[in-house]
């Protein structure tokens, strides 16, 4: 796909100050005071902001600039953790593409923890679906490419470190492909005092991992908007088999639809006085000038076992999805393009909406062409016509991502 298709926001859902912390870390500018205080004193503050962080985001929704405030002070103690860690330029910034998608680099793994609302519906989420397994044998709880932080497990344990909670029954593995990674991550381990609940610290491929136990809860969110990019749907697959007969996994949907609408008006017009992203920040004048198509594709436990697979050799493979009719007689279809939206339900009633997140901004496929030529050809044009059908594939590959044909 080239270029062209990245059309998007200029507003980000990042908080500016979420970005300004990020901007002091990545200049080197971070020498507060936590730096200065004795090692104990650094990690009694780092264990009491992701104590109280948690504590106030399962007791009630906080106000966006409360939530800000309370990420803020856990992410400044997170980055004085990672610092600690000492990794080599190398460590932090290699990045590359394998045989299931994008391996972020460990510096950019560090965002996660500034898209707030991933984190809280994950955290929530984590928390509802460990209360629901109520009985007491342990519970195995695996996070593949987790990242230096662990920013959608481990704020949660040691939240219940803090109050001594399910010590003994929860047993975690923690995965990672970036040895970056897991040296900052065995370091913030340390540091919050949570070896006890601990299983495994694996650097390793998702796809070489072979339990020793039977997985009750998996945690994953390996994808970027449009579920692209990284090996999600890749790494489910594999996992599926070593998955517990009443196993829940986090999220427990993701759902990708279609739409079509002006990118200028969706992604320039719509942001132009806002700071931000959000559901709750979009234009009903604009959402209204969308034309839906229909579901493209959800990923649950059951869909998980019953994907239909088109094996094309050399590592590629297909899985067929759903197919959706672009309508006739829409003024003005010619001047849309191609949208794929994500909303993502963690558990139960815990949803990451569009335009919340990184993974589940719309993103803008412009290879489809509707009821017209584009002047400058490109070699993956789509070209179609109002009232065809469009069928969908999704490409697991080293480019993971959703291949339009037309029916």
């Amino acid at each position: 796909m080239t270029l062209r298709n990245q059309y998007s926001s200029p507003v980000s859902f990042v908080d500016p100050k979420l970005q300004e912390i990020c901007n002091q870390h990545l200049r080197n500018q971070l020498d507060g005071l936590l730096n200065q205080l004795p090692e104990n004193q650094a990690r009694l503050a780092l264990q009491f902001s992701l104590s109280n962080l948690v504590a106030k985001m399962l007791e009630a929704p906080r106000a966006h600039e409360e939530l800000v405030e309370l990420f803020s002070t856990a992410y400044e103690n997170l980055l004085s953790s990672f610092k600690k860690a000492e990794l080599t330029e190398a460590e932090q910034v290699s990045s590359y593409i394998n045989a299931t998608g994008l391996v972020m680099s460990v510096e950019h793994a560090l965002h996660t923890f500034q898209d707030i609302y991933r984190v809280q519906a994950f955290i929530r989420g984590v928390h509802q679906a460990l209360e629901s397994k109520q009985d007491n044998h342990k519970i195995h709880i695996v996070y593949p490419a987790c990242g230096p932080f662990a920013p959608l497990l481990l704020p949660l344990i040691s939240h219940y470190a803090a109050s001594d909670t399910a010590r003994h029954q929860l047993k975690i593995t923690l995965i990672d492909i970036q040895p970056g990674a897991i040296k900052a991550l065995s370091n913030l381990i340390s540091d919050l005092d949570i070896s006890d609940y601990i299983h495994e610290v694996l650097c390793c491929d998702v796809m070489d991992y072979q339990p020793d136990h039977s997985i009750d809860v998996l945690v994953m969110e390996a994808l970027q908007h449009g579920f692209t990019r990284e090996g999600h749907l890749a790494f489910a697959r594999h996992l599926a088999p070593y998955l517990a007969a009443d196993a829940i996994m986090l999220p427990e949907k993701i759902a990708v639809t279609a739409c079509l609408n002006i990118g200028q008006r969706e992604f320039a017009d719509q942001w132009k006085d806002k700071k931000r992203t959000h559901s709750s920040l979009v234009d009903p004048i604009i959402q209204s000038e969308r034309t839906h198509l229909g579901e493209v594709f959800s990923l649950t436990l059951e869909s998980l076992r019953k994907l239909t697979v088109i094996p094309l050799g050399k590592g590629m493979e297909l899985i067929e999805c759903n197919q959706v009719q672009i309508p006739k007689g829409v003024d003005g279809i010619d001047k849309t393009s191609l949208l794929l939206t994500v909303t993502a339900t963690t558990f139960g009633q815990e949803k990451i909406h569009e335009y919340e997140s990184g993974i589940t901004h719309p993103l803008c496929d412009m290879s489809v062409c509707i009821d017209f030529v584009p002047q400058v050809a490109e070699p993956d044009d789509l070209l179609v016509k109002s009232g065809d059908r469009l069928k969908f594939y999704y490409k697991l590959s080293g480019s993971p991502g959703f291949l339009p044909t037309v029916a």
